[in-house]
């Protein structure tokens, strides 16, 4: 059987804090023998469907999302349709399964960027198909060791993933899967999957480096970063605040947390 280099957690210039072009990205993936890619832009899977139709028979693609919630970052797989920021990380993920899609806990130790689901995801196990147990951002070997804890203690499925943010930083992490052509066949195949697990070079941090304190200067994010982002993506975890959309009828929004609105 031909195993299939299977990149997950991939960012494109859809992500306002990614630079990679639909273009760079199958470019990469050739150049690195990687024959599927889980694409999962914040917030929206616009650049997931323009990379699948530009891709075609070249590289298997599947439309994901990373999802805003309240509670912290949640993944989407096989998506057909978007799902809205801003609600709770139970209701995100019950949306994820209506339309047949797997749900998967990102990083959910890692305290550093304040957009994991940290403990909220004890109370999300119900709901959770998937665990990533190595993440290619994760400066320390903890956070991984805690999501691989989790993940044998309650027996979830797992998969690595390279949270790739900058072009040419494709594939630190991946896995050797069984041919598959939906949710159901996906999770067999990572059942019996080989993982390579590896963080990103320094060059990549460096990268990283960079734009945040580009951000933090209130400089902009660099050219490319964005490009073909349509809305700012909240940076922490998001809290629900009532909103006035017209004299005397309140709605729920959302704000970062610590962030007056």
């Amino acid at each position: 059987m031909c195993l299939i280099k299977t990149v997950f957690h991939v960012h494109t210039d859809y992500s306002d804090d990614a630079n990679a072009s639909i273009e760079d990205v199958i470019d990469n993936a050739r150049r690195a023998g990687v024959g599927c890619v889980a694409v999962t832009d914040h917030d929206t899977i616009e650049g997931a469907e323009r990379l699948a139709e530009a891709a075609g028979s070249a590289l298997q693609v599947i439309i994901g999302e990373e999802v805003s919630t309240t509670e912290g970052h949640v993944i989407g797989l096989f998506l057909h349709e978007p799902i809205e920021p801003g609600l709770s990380a139970r209701r995100a993920a019950e949306l994820v399964h209506r339309q047949g899609g797997l749900v998967v806990a990102p990083h959910p130790f890692n305290r550093i960027f304040g957009c994991s689901l940290g403990d909220h995801v004890f109370r999300l196990r119900d709901l959770i198909d998937i665990v990533e147990v190595c993440n290619a951002q994760n400066l320390s070997p903890l956070p991984d060791r805690r999501a691989e804890d989790f993940a044998r203690r309650y027996r979830f499925p797992t998969l690595v993933g390279s949270d790739m943010h900058h072009r040419g930083y494709l594939d630190p992490c991946y896995q050797w899967l069984a041919p598959f052509d939906g949710p159901e066949t996906f999770l067999a195949a990572i059942k019996r999957g080989h993982f390579v697990k590896s963080p990103h070079s320094p060059g990549y941090f460096v990268r990283c480096a960079h734009v945040i304190l580009r951000e933090r200067l209130q400089c902009g994010a660099p050219e490319g970063y964005g490009r073909n982002c349509t809305r700012r993506r909240p940076r922490g975890r998001l809290v629900p605040v009532p909103v006035r959309t017209e004299p005397g009828l309140l709605t729920t929004g959302y704000r970062e947390r610590g962030i007056e609105s």
